[in-house]
């Protein structure tokens, strides 16, 4: 008896309206995502919406970059704050990033600070970057290259390439760090890894500071970097 009315409940709970609405709302995103993908940016943008008001906090997210860049569609940042802020909600990190730097390209650096180290809080690596960008360069708090630096590695060390990037130029020209043209070719390096774009020739170009020997001491240290980092 206690067997059937668990079983009966269960099929109560999946039947439920909300059970439903997520379900619907999940084969709504995959479609707008679909469409997507082949440039069908109408259909897209219709599925997405829907799956967006109803819950889906990919599409929200998803929805919200289409509004924010403008893609098949005009620019409307209202339109993407409203749906980054439903998925912030939420607690999503990946909700969190796209407010700081929907509100960092609108120099609202104050508030998009705030977002990046929400984000921060749970690990996104992306917002880690960002913030460590307005460090070096001063925006919306005091300049600090040795705070950008930590967090360029904290990023790196979850393997984002655009902060192995940044650390590479960062120790290549060694403005307000010691120059370091080996921690530069091991970013570098790593960069060309995960095939940051231009990334090789920013190495080649490091390593033509080095001698040979060290080139391949450096290449072997970014072998087992890597080794021990793979997700």
């Amino acid at each position: 008896m206690k067997l059937m009315l668990k079983t009966l409940l269960l099929s109560a709970s999946l039947c439920s309206p909300l059970a439903f609405a997520n379900t619907e709302a999940h084969n709504d995103y995959l479609k707008g995502t679909a469409y997507l993908n082949q440039d069908n940016y109408k259909d897209a943008i219709t599925w997405l919406t829907s799956a967006a008001n109803n819950g889906s906090i990919e599409a929200q997210n998803k929805i919200g970059v289409i509004y924010a860049k403008g893609i098949g569609t005009e620019i409307n940042t209202n339109l993407a704050i409203q749906y980054f802020t439903k998925a912030a909600a939420n607690k999503s990190s990946i909700a969190y990033y796209n407010l700081g730097k929907t509100f960092e390209e609108q120099h609202k650096y104050p508030i998009a600070i705030d977002w990046y180290n929400k984000a921060i809080e749970i690990n996104n690596s992306n917002a880690m970057n960002n913030l460590a960008d307005l460090y070096l360069q001063g925006k919306g708090l005091v300049q600090n290259t040795h705070q950008a630096e930590l967090l360029y590695i904290n990023a790196a060390e979850l393997n984002n390439a655009t902060a192995m990037r940044n650390l590479g130029f960062l120790y290549f020209k060694g403005t307000e760090v010691k120059q370091d043209m080996e921690k530069a070719y091991f970013w570098f390096n790593l960069a060309a890894a995960k095939a940051y774009p231009d990334a090789d020739k920013y190495r080649d170009f490091a390593g033509e500071k080095l001698y040979k020997a060290t080139r391949v001491l450096v290449q072997n240290e970014a072998l087992t970097w890597l080794e021990e980092h793979s997700i």
